[in-house]
């Protein structure tokens, strides 16, 4: 089974510190916690300031390209139609106090650009998986849809890999997920129609069924952690009483609820076992090779390690470190670490 790295692809992403207003009144992103700006259309601004710069440094290709990809951010798909006209007018606006009348691109084009970053905006992740700031990656952002991908994309610093997770045959289209697979169907073709306007047709969304239960209620928010474990007590161990499925998806959340609580209590045991369970539900939901479940093996690795049990650990690198190197290969910055390396060759 042979897997490669496709391509790696530079994004257009900047940064800006709001110096017009006092540090009081500046709100941090919500995101990295460390750049901070006047307000989310500031922002928005920012970014878009960003790729007006950069697309001045590199003529855009044209349509009869025999290989085509875009060059600029609004040759992409913008969904203009469904955009906010206020939102537009602001954003406009702004630019012009930030842009000579010549800098300034075409108004049909920034309004390309604005919908374009809309619906085709990538997350910057950390080694963590944790979203740290937005870009636009061009030719990741041609690649369509599937709520059962064969590919995934992983960030490895500013650059973003785009890796096959299954076997791909010769002129088979490359897909990836635009939406969290573990969500239900309902919410996952909700959140596709919100922000990409289609609705998703695959087989994962006509065959799936989520069962109804009594978590939909649950909140978790501004809990004590202990409380946290007692209110999730019922639902956390595997047995016919609660009327559940194991990989169901609020129960999979539940245990990823518990096992921070555990960190937080440093309660370590009832953090490997909460683990334990969450393996294949992880698996169910994401396949068998995800930056999710390698990740979370990895940990479970470490942890066992930590603890002295020397044959699990082994058992969990082991496997986290074949799915590691499919989802992000052994060239990523994050395999090279010294850390991580140590563990992986335990």
């Amino acid at each position: 089974m042979t897997f490669t790295n496709i391509e790696r692809i530079t994004p257009v992403i900047g940064f800006m510190q709001a110096y017009s207003h006092t540090i009081s009144t500046l709100k941090k992103c919500s995101r990295c916690k460390y750049v901070s700006y006047c307000n989310k259309s500031c922002q928005f601004v920012q970014l878009v300031s960003q790729i007006i710069q950069k697309q001045r440094r590199y003529p855009p290709c044209t349509h009869d390209d025999e290989d085509y990809f875009p060059t600029t951010v609004d040759q992409l798909e913008s969904h203009l139609k469904y955009a906010r006209k206020d939102n537009i007018e602001s954003l406009l606006c702004e630019l012009q106090q930030l842009f000579e009348e010549d800098v300034l691109p075409e108004p049909s084009s920034l309004l390309n650009m604005y919908g374009a970053i809309n619906c085709n905006g990538f997350s910057i992740l950390d080694n963590d998986l944790n979203g740290i700031a937005p870009g636009i990656y061009l030719r990741a952002s041609m690649v369509n849809h599937s709520c059962d991908p064969n590919c995934q994309v992983i960030s490895d610093g500013r650059k973003l890999q785009l890796r096959t997770v299954k076997d791909v045959t010769e002129g088979e289209e490359c897909t990836i997920s635009y939406v969290d697979l573990m969500d239900p169907t309902k919410e996952r073709q909700a959140e596709l129609e919100k922000r990409y306007h289609f609705t998703c047709k695959c087989v994962k969304c006509i065959k799936e069924i989520n069962p109804d239960d009594g978590l939909g209620e649950l909140e978790l928010r501004d809990l004590h952690w202990t409380k946290v474990l007692q209110l999730c007590a019922p639902y956390l161990k595997l047995d016919s009483s609660n009327n559940l499925l194991a990989n169901y998806y609020l129960l999979v959340r539940l245990r990823q609820e518990a096992i921070k609580v555990c960190v937080h209590i440093q309660a370590w045991d009832k953090y490997v076992e909460m683990g334990q369970l969450n393996i294949e539900s992880l698996r169910y939901h994401y396949g068998p090779y995800s930056a999710m479940l390698g990740l979370h093996l990895l940990d479970m690795g470490n942890k066992l390690l930590e603890m002295g049990r020397l044959r699990e650990a082994r058992k969990y690198l082991t496997e986290a470190k074949s799915v590691l190197e499919i989802t992000h290969g052994p060239q990523h910055s994050f395999m090279m670490t010294p850390y991580v390396q140590k563990l992986l060759d335990l």
